[in-house]
């Protein structure tokens, strides 16, 4: 657990990042996360394919269409009217494959994935605030996470390029490539 000196430390770094950079914090912790853990699957390269389009997008609201229909939360809806032909960005056989895969994977890793998709969307309707207190709050449930099931962690100062004081929050587009 953060103690309460650090977890403010910590929190004062992310509110100078930009939503796109705390989005790629997520997605290094996630590519961590799944080397660490030897997770290396076709799914899970597409998704974080999709994931790092947020940090170049031009049209955020594109993306969002883009990462709803791989979001796991979605996918593995049990209601009856969640059909494959409701993602459009899927056959109906990968539709079926990516349910049984998510539906298989650990609760760990759907949370992660969970969370970092939450720092893409919460705000992307609406104003993001002094800070974007709700992508904020995210993006430290990830740090938090990171710090209790991996072995590395990103550097946060890496993500500093990206600032929260460029384009109301959001960050200027920045490539991956500065990430790492």
């Amino acid at each position: 657990m953060l103690s309460l000196f650090k977890k403010n430390t910590v929190e004062n770094h992310f509110k100078k990042i930009s939503i796109r950079g705390r989005l790629a914090f997520g997605v290094k912790c996630l590519e961590q996360y799944i080397k660490e853990k030897n997770l290396e699957n076709k799914h899970l390269d597409k998704l974080i394919s999709v994931l790092w389009v947020f940090t170049t997008s031009e049209n955020l609201a594109e993306w969002d269409n883009k990462i709803s229909d791989l979001d796991p939360n979605n996918i593995v809806d049990k209601h009856p009217d969640n059909k494959a032909s409701d993602y459009k960005s899927l056959t109906e056989s990968e539709f079926i494959d990516l349910k049984k895969y998510y539906s298989e994977i650990s609760d760990e890793l759907f949370l992660l994935i969970d969370l970092i998709i939450d720092i893409g969307t919460t705000d992307l309707y609406g104003a993001t605030g002094s800070y974007s207190k709700d992508t904020l709050q995210s993006t430290m449930r990830v740090y938090q996470f990171a710090q209790e099931k991996m072995n590395e962690i990103p550097n946060i100062h890496k993500f500093k390029i990206s600032k929260f004081s460029e384009k109301s929050g959001w960050g200027n587009k920045i490539e991956k490539s500065a990430f790492y």
